[in-house]
């Protein structure tokens, strides 16, 4: 055997090992609960989107809640593919958590995989195996990349865009092209503001093309793939949904705030907080060097990716202030910060030892940082489990907390009471109470005698109207027919 191929095959064992080594991060805490302390209310929210699909419509199209109405609840959310995918697992295997996590994991991976295929264009191969050490050891992608969210599916195809995109520059295949639109098309379908990486897309096609770019026609093809099929499903999913998610928020938040809040008091002091607890602080600290180093021509696309993930930092999660919403910045940030450790990296062994022993310092501290989002509340599964054996499976439950896991985590439908926010539920208790009875509601389930949004009178009138059963010092569970 050749010493070629032998080192060959040596590159293929590293590679092999480290896509391992990330693989194996993700696997402990894979059978928790949706109840975990990170973005419990949205992995909920997601599994139980799963579970509608076998138990109401097997249709990717029609995604439901289990709460604030009587089924079908459809909502206006994320095209489905990841809680579609978990509803076929669970069809053919059975209900078990650990296979819903599987689906985020596996396409993290496959994100990994094609920030590697990035890297690559850009770095040699030790480089690039650096950059996805770094992008998988992010505190934000250790937890987000097994939860029950879209988060890992977007990265996926966001990833996967941005590496066709830059393969079609360089070859002007037009299926490639066709690929990277596919791409870019399920990247925004999982969260619209992947939209901003089309900035830059049209920067990198300005430098190759300059002012004949709206003469490419292939260019108008790509921008109709990406952008059409999602306009079309959710203006359709607008028309069924009892609940606008996208619309709601990008109406009544992003649009009113959107060129102000990013100058505002709030915003300043979730970044301030968020992004070193989403990225580190070493690795922020590299990637702003590492923006300054990619000025050459060959590197530019790094920095029109940056500086478009930066807009979108500052217009949309400055309004919207949701960490979840800061995991675009990660390849990118990865990317940066891994090319300063490469540089680096040609130097010493010795060199070499202390950069690897820092970045497994940063990965288990890392794994700290997100700890606590681990824990699994156990108040909530409790609560789940006192509906789950004194109610029927068809039974509707009204429940006392503002969020509305105890209902998914039940897989019962249902109400959140005092809410006063949706304009088809009167605001006025007794009012409210005959509704959600007129409704058919069964059951209503109090948790340590709290009603949110009440200062003691619904408890009261609930008390003085209806039969009541207490499960341990915690919950009192009111029969309502």
């Amino acid at each position: 055997m050749s010493g070629r191929v032998l080192y060959r095959n040596r590159q293929l064992w590293i590679v092999v090992l480290v896509f391992l080594f990330i693989f194996i991060l993700r696997i402990p805490y894979i059978n928790n609960s949706t109840a975990e302390m990170g973005e419990l209310w949205r992995q909920t929210d997601t599994e139980s989107i799963a579970r509608n699909f076998i138990k109401y419509k097997f249709n990717i199209f029609y995604p439901q809640f289990n709460y604030d109405g009587v089924p079908p609840i459809y909502v206006q959310l994320e095209f489905q593919i990841t809680t579609f995918l978990i509803a076929i697992l669970y069809k053919v295997f059975g209900y078990h958590i650990w296979l819903a996590r599987l689906v985020p994991i596996s396409f993290f991976m496959l994100s990994v995989y094609y920030l590697y295929l990035v890297a690559k264009i850009f770095f040699p191969m030790p480089q690039s195996l650096l950059v996805i050490m770094i992008y998988s050891i992010l505190p934000i992608n250790i937890y987000f990349s097994r939860a029950i969210m879209p988060e890992a599916a977007l990265l996926c195809f966001f990833n996967g865009a941005f590496y066709f995109f830059l393969k079609w520059r360089d070859n002007q295949h037009f299926s490639t092209l066709i690929i990277a639109a596919l791409f870019t098309c399920l990247a925004i379908s999982q969260k619209l503001p992947a939209a901003f990486m089309g900035l830059a897309m049209i920067a990198m096609c300005l430098e190759k093309y300059s002012f004949k770019i709206l003469k490419q026609w292939q260019l108008w093809v790509f921008a109709a793939i990406s952008l059409i099929p999602n306009l079309l499903y959710f203006l359709w999913l607008g028309t069924i949904a009892e609940q606008k998610f996208v619309t709601g928020i990008a109406v009544k938040h992003i649009i009113p705030k959107f060129l102000t809040a990013m100058n505002s008091t709030e915003a300043m002091k979730f970044f301030t907080e968020k992004l070193p607890e989403a990225f580190g602080k070493p690795i922020l600290f590299l990637a702003l060097i590492g923006m300054l180093t990619v000025l050459h021509k060959k590197e530019r696309p790094l920095l029109y990716w940056a500086v478009a993930m930066l807009l979108e930092v500052l217009l949309i999660v400055s309004v919207i202030k949701f960490k979840y919403y800061l995991i675009m910045l990660a390849p990118i940030l990865a990317l940066l910060a891994g090319k300063i450790i490469g540089m680096l990296w040609n130097k010493h062994y010795i060199i070499k030892a202390v950069l690897l022993l820092l970045i497994f310092a940063f990965a288990y501290h890392s794994y700290l940082s997100v700890q606590k989002e681990f824990e699994v509340q156990h108040w909530l599964i409790q609560a789940a489990e006192i509906i789950d054996t004194y109610t029927q499976p068809q039974d509707l439950i009204i429940i006392s907390t503002f969020h509305p896991v105890i209902l998914t985590l039940s897989d019962r439908a249902g109400w959140r009471a005092n809410l006063k926010y949706h304009e088809h539920i009167p605001k006025e208790m007794v009012e409210e109470m005959n509704y959600y009875i007129q409704q058919g509601a069964d059951y209503f389930l109090v948790y340590k005698n709290y009603i949110y949004n009440d200062k003691g009178s619904y408890l009261k009138y609930l008390n003085e109207n209806f039969e009541k059963k207490s499960y341990g010092k915690d919950f009192v569970m009111y029969k309502l027919k």
